[in-house]
């Protein structure tokens, strides 16, 4: 599946793309080439040619993209590698529950969708959020719906 052809594509309804909280510097972007390219010649000029492997499944990591959406099915997620796609779809009717966390960000909260033993931290703008929770307890009357206390700073470590 390409770019154009995404799952929830030909929906009727709202889909609410999740943000990145910090998006990846462009310096950790150029390293991650630096290190493939660092494993795959390593792996060429050593005797462990397994390093080729390595540097070979870093450059597809690099090259992935990932797209998370909640829309009226649930939340779903699409992988697109070069070599395969995954997808991952999340039923409002298995989804346990919903958390919002504030944390402090000028825009985004964090919205943590709990299925089973899983659970998934997901970043919207504070309005699409809003909008998420209602539309949660609309397909699932229940899923629980929570938010998160802010962390104090009296908390101490052990």
């Amino acid at each position: 599946m390409s770019a154009e052809h995404l799952p929830w594509e030909s929906l009727e309804g709202p889909i609410y793309h999740a943000k990145e909280l910090k998006p990846r510097k462009k310096w950790v972007y150029i390293g991650g080439w630096i290190l493939s390219a660092a494993l795959i010649l390593g792996g060429i000029i050593t005797p462990y040619h397994i390093l080729i492997l390595f540097g070979l499944l870093y450059v597809l990591t690099l090259l992935m993209k990932k797209d998370v959406v909640v829309t009226e099915r649930g939340v779903e997620t699409f992988y697109q590698m070069r070599i395969t796609t995954h997808y991952e779809f999340w039923p409002w009717k298995e989804i346990l529950s919903v958390t919002t966390e504030d944390r402090n960000h000028p825009e985004l909260v964090a919205l943590h969708f709990a299925r089973g033993n899983r659970s998934k931290r997901l970043f919207y703008p504070k309005a699409d959020a809003k909008q998420i929770v209602v539309l949660a307890k609309k397909k699932n009357s229940r899923i629980v719906t929570a938010n998160m206390k802010p962390k104090t700073g009296n908390s101490k470590k052990r």
